[in-house]
């Protein structure tokens, strides 16, 4: 929103005799320099400079948005000077302090649709297996890539990761380092196990509650880590739900992250009844996402714990 600078009425107020001088509001407002704005002009557009001073005070002490030092419906807003027809005008948008508290509540309003446990926090890119590392490193590099890479405001558009292999070869742990890394960075992201995905569809259907609210949250929400896909049993509702999801996030260019045991092709595979559906989520799945493979043997078998050995 634009407002035009102060009128000559107002601009009265501040004759010669005025302490007010272009001198002082070039030295108090450094930006009028840099705008090639004449001393008449600035004495015109006075009272907006007076107002420039008060908000640089009151945002040069800022402590957040949640104590703003502003009044009213102007909390969490800041004028920029600008020049429309050689007068000074503001231009009104909110400040990075209220994006950034936005921003935290979108997160923390998340937390009630993603299942990541306090375990689960603690996989990490230093803790991913060096054996793992070594033997797949172009897919160790697009991991980190994704989780370093992604700017909050340039999501759209960026390819997400599909991992598969056996068991036990560290793909969760990959997926949790990336998920983990962006919520570092501050990144909208949701983690979650496709089954839990489906129980949790399942009870809201069940409770009476909206189902249609939770399917939302993932199709939109920047990056969705869907882990042990396709691992889930297969029915109609199985297959319809995550192909809404997966058709949804494919459509509007979110980057998605899957682990599974199966390549894509074999996804569902065993459910006849859907082929056209899980055909063209296989489609999707392919063309949205970096395709990786992890092998080896299952490193769960080496922290067994046996009791009685002979």
């Amino acid at each position: 929103m634009e407002h035009i600078g102060s009128t000559l009425a107002g601009a009265r107020k501040f004759n010669s005799r005025s302490s007010y001088t272009p001198d002082y509001f070039r030295q108090q407002v450094p930006l009028l320099n840099s705008l090639g704005i004449s001393d008449e002009g600035i004495m015109r557009g006075a009272i907006l400079l007076l107002d420039q001073i008060k908000q640089n005070q009151v945002c040069g002490t800022c402590q957040g948005y949640e104590n703003c030092g502003k009044e009213g419906d102007a909390k969490g807003l800041y004028d920029y000077l600008d020049i429309y027809n050689e007068q000074l005008t503001v231009r009104t948008t909110h400040c990075n302090q209220y994006l950034n508290f936005i921003q935290r509540r979108e997160i923390e309003s998340l937390n009630e649709f993603a299942l990541k446990t306090e375990e689960d926090k603690s996989y990490r890119f230093d803790n991913f297996p060096e054996e793992q590392k070594r033997k797949s490193p172009e897919l160790y590099a697009a991991a980190k890539e994704l989780a370093d890479g992604l700017s909050p405001h340039h999501v759209v558009g960026t390819k997400g990761l599909y991992i598969f292999g056996p068991v036990g070869v560290g793909k969760t742990h990959l997926m949790l380092a990336i998920c983990n890394r962006l919520d570092e960075r501050n990144i909208p992201n949701i983690f979650v196990r496709a089954d839990m995905v489906l129980d949790k569809l399942r009870t809201a259907v069940a409770t009476g509650r909206d189902m249609e609210s939770i399917i939302d949250k993932y199709c939109t929400v920047p990056v969705l880590a869907i882990d042990e896909f396709a691992q889930e049993r297969a029915n109609d509702f199985t297959v319809d739900k995550m192909f809404r999801i997966i058709n949804a996030r494919f459509s509007n260019g979110l980057p998605t992250l899957f682990t599974s045991n199966y390549e894509p092709p074999a996804v569902y595979k065993t459910f006849q009844d859907a082929t056209k559906t899980v055909d063209a989520m296989i489609s999707r799945i392919i063309q949205m996402s970096r395709i990786g493979r992890l092998t080896g043997a299952d490193h769960r078998w080496s922290q067994m714990d046996i009791l009685d050995r002979p």
